[in-house]
């Protein structure tokens, strides 16, 4: 594949916005073998978020807002045609003018809601009964998750590094949970959508621990585990 890739050609399968369209593989392919080329592809894989009409690309971190995000342009943009990628690459040239952000959360808060979601209100991890009664005890899972490379995207995406779920090397606008409401104004003043408040969806019901009331000994493993995220985000 040589010359550059008109954007627009990135797309989903008509009520499927999770299924990139053949045409669409096919160019992700041609390019993986023509990295040299100026429509070259990220080296790393994305979940991302692509909007031809609005012009953005919103890389997804899991648990922070996704579904919130994702219910809010489907209600007041119906026409925008997303495409709902995951886990791909994507050419950075094709994509140079498009908007691209992302919200992060603080990791502490991040990892207690994964955990809250992916332990006690499903076993996605298919543990055993008593490696999951084990698991429920955060500190017992955050010590599990210590032993994980979090910078793979083999990894559970409710786990993996938050800087490694956006391509900081093309980024726009990274807004935060924490002030969620004024963060994604911006992006919707950016992007020509109209600002509303977005009510929020998926919040985890409290399982007794919070940020506030962590123990040492899950703050310690967190903090080493995140270290980057807290590093880069300013947590």
């Amino acid at each position: 594949m040589t010359g550059s890739v008109d954007p627009t050609r990135i797309r989903s399968r008509r009520k499927r916005p999770t299924v990139l369209t053949k045409d669409a593989e096919r160019i992700i392919e041609g390019l993986a073998q023509a990295r040299g080329q100026s429509s070259r592809l990220t080296p790393l894989a994305y979940n991302i978020t692509i909007s031809h009409r609005r012009r953005f690309v919103w890389f997804r971190n899991a648990k922070v807002g996704t579904r919130t995000i994702l219910d809010y342009l489907g209600q007041h943009d119906p026409q925008a045609d997303l495409v709902v990628a995951s886990n791909i690459p994507y050419p950075t040239a094709a994509f140079a003018d498009y908007y691209k952000f992302a919200m992060v959360r603080h990791p502490l808060d991040r990892f207690i809601s994964a955990w809250q979601d992916k332990v006690h209100g499903v076993n996605l991890f298919e543990f055993d009964e008593p490696t999951l009664e084990r698991m429920r005890t955060i500190e017992n899972f955050a010590a599990w998750v210590a032993e994980k490379n979090l910078r793979t995207r083999r990894r559970n995406r409710h786990l993996i590094l938050q800087s490694r779920m956006i391509d900081l090397s093309h980024i726009d606008y990274i807004g935060r949970l924490e002030t969620f409401d004024d963060d994604f104004a911006v992006v919707c003043r950016e992007v020509g959508i109209p600002v509303h408040t977005a009510p929020r969806r998926n919040r985890s019901k409290p399982q007794g621990v919070t940020r506030e009331n962590a123990s040492q000994e899950l703050r310690s493993i967190v903090e080493e585990m995140y270290r980057r995220d807290y590093q880069i985000f300013g947590y």
